[in-house]
């Protein structure tokens, strides 16, 4: 019996002497968490718990060249509270004020919807709970208003956390161009070349770990984000508005698969207008991809631009020598080079070979002066940077194929073809830019899209001073050619596009597209325009690219050239300033006109005599003749309204069911149509004041 009980003390003493043991092990493993190791463990938890995150700029502005904007950042709120924060009494006080509140400024939930979200919130002593998404600013202004919500992140657990969203004001105006940047997608275009600009520098904040997501730790940033700059552009958002318009509607009247059209200032090299439009599935047309810039395509007769400038710089041929075309056909190495109206002439001028566009010419001049050094012309088309890079500020243009006698594609045949625009690819960019030099007194300056760089209104980029002119021809070339693209218009293969508003100048391009290296049985077309208004003085050169017309007519003269000339003839008569001579000397026209009764008031001050029969409400002075006549107004003629004000304007016009679209302050200096033309009722009519 004593053994017994000995042997239940021991077992008795030594359970407890292993508890105790175990205890005094727990108790060191917690001195030595909590005491000797206790900054460790505390860092360790703070880093899985607390982080750095990153906190967006501010991203700049784009703009057009006045100052439009083209794109910029909207601000959206996300809004959340802190349930764990106001007092049980004050969270009683307004929980159902703050429900109705919610329900007016989103009405899209009721407030008992809202209330009890709030109570659910409250219950669970969640942190974070999402308020709204996308909330605007004004909205985020009457959330702050709200009961509970007024008194502030830490006595009332408001939380507004800002973020941006990318607009285009313009929509789809230059959208390519414009193009986006996002995290995930580097992006395209004017948001992607200046990305860095743009986007400025990010700052850094403090934040935790909490259920359904981060929340910051504190009010203060470690580093606050510096904003970005802002990219002030060449486009002129009117511009690329009739650009625009004009494009969408030949390329839906042709049925073509897409089509591009690029408007330079001649003497700075600004693109003050690219559009870019292409067919979808359902048969909108929208833009998808900067074919101006991305595409390169062999350009056909617009070449001869080119051919006819190296042989004006070579001496070898004048505007009025006469040019053997062989009827229309000449044979190179046994296959047929032929012209669009084969058969009708034996021989013409070269001007008139220019005007008409024959390829027998063109590839007469270069074939039989440069066969035996093809360098040599060639040495003229590297001139015009046709073997380079524009190097336009976005990404994505291609380096043009020109084809040279060391390369494995030349053949015998390549430079009377080459001579035509054959055996060779450049982009609508490429081949305008060359154009542009020739027609600036042969002057050529790089194309460009943006101004200036700004940064808080201080110009960080001046791209103004870092324009540089190359010179490509002499200007006695430079006059000779916009003699030749003058007569295409007046008497050429654009003499459908003569225009009464503003004198023309171009060159038509009807190009084969090759497919598999070989032209198909079942032909398909480029047709392009290069051209530039007024013909003696250019001011803007265009160029219209139609790919694959498919309604039968694929023609340039009638696909691509009429683009241009509404075009130019909308452009000018909103911005080309014009002239009249008076006394040998250049003045701008001046205008006046006004009620009659005004004038006969102001006749003995103006010297101006009022003795003709008027009989009209509105007349029109001549203080040079001094004389008034009436401003007449037919109906189906559009009436002259230069030199009325805008109210007055519009009086006539209206009375005559038009729709006048007014720009501009002051008298009308310009409109469109012209004084004189036929008009229909509601049709649109541009006038611009001065």
């Amino acid at each position: 019996m004593t053994n017994i009980k000995r042997d239940i003390l021991w077992r008795v003493v030594f359970g407890m002497g292993v508890v105790v043991v175990f205890a005094a092990l727990i108790l060191f493993q917690m001195f030595k968490v909590q005491v000797l190791e206790g900054e460790k463990w505390l860092s360790l938890s703070d880093s899985i718990t607390i982080h750095q995150q990153d906190i967006s700029a501010s991203r700049g502005n784009i703009y057009s060249d006045d100052g439009s904007l083209l794109s910029t950042s909207m601000p959206i709120y996300e809004i959340r509270w802190d349930a764990t924060v106001p007092s049980a009494d004050t969270f009683k006080i307004y929980v159902n004020e703050l429900a109705i509140g919610l329900s007016e400024v989103f009405p899209d939930n009721t407030a008992s919807y809202y209330r009890t979200m709030l109570l659910r919130a409250r219950r669970d002593k969640n942190r974070y709970t999402l308020i709204r998404r996308r909330v605007t600013y004004s909205e985020q202004k009457e959330l702050k208003q709200l009961p509970l919500f007024s008194k502030g992140r830490y006595k009332g657990g408001y939380l507004s956390e800002l973020t941006t969203k990318r607009v285009k004001p313009a929509g789809q105006l230059a959208f390519r161009t414009i193009g986006y940047s996002t995290i995930d997608n580097p992006g395209v275009g004017l948001e992607r070349a200046y990305n860095s600009d743009l986007g400025g520098v990010k700052g850094k904040r403090i934040v935790q770990r909490i259920s359904g997501g981060y929340r910051p730790v504190n009010d203060e940033n470690l580093l606050e984000p510096q904003n970005g700059r802002d990219v002030h552009t060449t486009i002129n958002i009117d511009f690329q508005e009739i650009t625009q318009r004009s494009l969408e509607k030949a390329l839906i009247k042709h049925k073509a698969d897409h089509g591009s059209v690029i408007i330079m200032e001649v003497a700075t090299g600004k693109i003050k207008a690219i559009s870019n439009l292409r067919v979808t599935a359902t048969g909108e047309y929208i833009e998808q991809y900067n074919s101006a810039i991305g595409e390169s395509y062999e350009p056909g007769s617009v070449w001869k631009v080119f051919s006819a400038m190296a042989a004006f710089e070579d001496d070898l041929i004048d505007l009025n020598d006469s040019i053997d075309i062989h009827n229309g056909e000449r044979y190179y190495y046994g296959k047929p080079m032929q012209d669009s109206d084969k058969g009708k002439y034996q021989k013409m001028s070269f001007t008139q070979a220019f005007a008409r566009s024959s390829n027998v010419a063109f590839s007469s001049i270069i074939f039989d002066n440069y066969s035996k050094n093809p360098s040599k012309y060639l040495a003229h088309l590297k001139t015009l940077d046709l073997d380079k890079k524009t190097g336009i500020e976005i990404l994505g243009e291609p380096k043009p194929f020109l084809n040279h006698p060391s390369s494995t594609s030349w053949s015998k045949l390549t430079l009377p073809w080459l001579a035509i625009g054959y055996e060779n690819q450049h982009t609508p960019l490429q081949l305008l830019t060359a154009y542009n030099g020739i027609i600036n007194d042969g002057k050529m300056i790089k194309p460009r899209l943006v101004n200036e760089v700004t940064d808080a209104g201080l110009v960080i980029k001046d791209n103004n001073k870092r324009v540089k002119e190359v010179t490509v021809c002499s200007k006695e070339t430079s006059d000779k050619i916009k003699k030749l693209t003058a007569a295409v218009v007046t008497e050429g293969s654009a003499s459908n596009v003569k225009s009464n508003v503003v004198a023309l100048s171009g060159k038509t391009g009807t190009a084969q597209i090759a497919s598999g290296g070989a032209y198909q049985t079942t032909k398909l077309y480029n047709a392009s325009f290069v051209g530039h208004f007024p013909a003696d003085k250019p001011a803007y050169s265009v160029y219209v690219m139609i790919n694959k017309p498919s309604n039968g007519v694929f023609y340039a003269s009638y696909v691509a050239a009429p683009v241009f000339a509404e075009i130019a003839e909308k452009i000018y008569t909103i911005s080309v300033k014009q002239e009249v001579v008076v006394k040998g000397k250049k003045v701008s026209p001046a205008y006046t006109a006004g009620y009659f009764s005004d004038f006969t008031i102001l006749s003995k001050y103006l010297d101006v005599s009022m003795n003709e029969e008027v009989d009209g409400e509105v007349v029109r002075i001549n203080a040079a003749k001094g004389t008034a006549k009436n401003i007449a107004v037919t109906t189906g003629i559009m009436p002259n309204v230069k030199g009325l004000g805008a109210k007055d304007a519009m009086y006539l016009l209206e009375m005559q069911g038009l729709k006048p679209s007014i720009s501009g302050y002051g008298t009308v200096a310009a409109q469109s149509p012209n004084p004189g033309t036929k008009v229909i009722k509601n049709q649109r009519v541009i006038i611009q004041l001065k």
